[in-house]
């Protein structure tokens, strides 16, 4: 499903016009509009965290593909030693909420870092999750 389409049915679900989320996001009409309508088919995260709060849901409402999933797929890819894979099944057994509370958390933790050290990890990130060079 895309987002634009997932706002529709999370704003309906609320019984809200467009035009009240549009004034509960604070954002413009014609971005919801275009969001919606699937002319704008990646809003910014600023963006798309407002309509979220609005409508009181997690930004993972609008993830085709959840952010656990991703993170545990780029693991799988990874070259992990016994005791960080043991770590890994540790975490999985966990309620999802728990996983995604310390994925958060580890997030948050890197948005903490000086810019050149973030640029650095999303650098390292990249180079793990693109498929191997034959």
């Amino acid at each position: 499903m895309n987002i634009g389409k997932k706002i529709i049915e999370l704003r309906e679900k609320k019984g809200w016009s467009q035009y009240r989320l549009y004034k509960e996001a604070r954002i413009g009409q014609s971005t919801l509009s275009q969001i919606e309508s699937g002319i704008k088919k990646s809003p910014n995260a600023e963006t798309l965290r407002k309509i979220a709060n609005a409508l009181e849901v997690s930004m993972a409402e609008f993830d085709d593909q959840p952010l656990l999933k991703r993170a545990y797929d780029l693991a799988a890819t990874m070259n992990l030693d016994d005791k960080r894979k043991n770590a890994l099944e540790k975490i999985k057994t966990l309620p999802v909420n728990e996983q995604q509370e310390r994925l958060n958390r580890s997030i948050e933790k890197l948005k903490n870092l000086p810019p050149e050290s973030r640029k650095a990890v999303e650098s390292i990130i990249d180079l793990l999750s693109s498929p191997p060079r034959q």
